[in-house]
């Protein structure tokens, strides 16, 4: 069984690999594209394939997030993760899942990364911003975290502040505090400094 696990981990490995392989072929032909259309004096056709290599450039990094969402957690089950390109947010690229645990219980974890708005919505990690929002400033995992919890309601929500550069949600809704917490401890921190 565990042979198989890694067997087909290792294949879906190198699908992604060659996947990518194919995205970065179509970033260089875009951006060659680009710069035929600009020597052509053809500038919005020049903007236009700017703009695709731009979006294909964040659809790798999306997927390349994935990795750092977490498995689901004891007694719950985990959709497949989406990637997103979030333009209202700058053009950052992002990733999410939502896990569920049976007899009710939902946890979504999003991260998002690579915008120039993050630098403003860091403000709120502020300890008097964060506590005039209902919020209470601590770390997980040596990064500055924002957690909101309603105990009558069973939801609340833990925005994370990753080295400036990524904002990781987590969200749940008919949870409890530690369930919640767990989910917002198992997000590869590490791996996404990195990045």
């Amino acid at each position: 069984m565990k042979i198989r696990n890694v067997t087909a981990a290792a294949v879906a490995s190198v699908i992604l690999l060659m996947g990518q392989a194919v995205l970065a072929d179509e970033v260089l032909d875009s951006i060659n594209e680009a710069t035929e259309a600009y020597n052509e004096k053809e500038y919005q056709e020049a903007i236009e394939s700017l703009e695709y290599a731009r979006q294909l450039i964040q659809q790798m990094s999306s997927d390349n997030m994935i990795g750092f969402l977490p498995e689901p957690l004891s007694g719950w089950k985990a959709k497949t993760a989406s990637t997103q390109n979030m333009g209202i947010m700058g053009g950052s690229a992002g990733v999410e899942r939502e896990y569920t645990k049976s007899g009710g219980g939902r946890v979504t974890i999003s991260i998002m990364g690579d915008s120039p708005l993050f630098q403003g919505m860091m403000a709120v990690f502020n300890p008097a911003l964060a506590g005039a929002g209902g919020g209470k400033l601590q770390k997980i995992k040596r990064n500055k975290a924002i957690v909101k919890y309603d105990s009558d309601d069973q939801g609340g929500e833990i925005m994370i502040n990753v080295d400036k550069r990524y904002l990781v949600m987590v969200e749940g809704d008919s949870v409890a505090l530690d369930e919640l917490m767990a989910y917002a401890e198992a997000v590869d921190y590490k791996g996404l400094k990195q990045f």
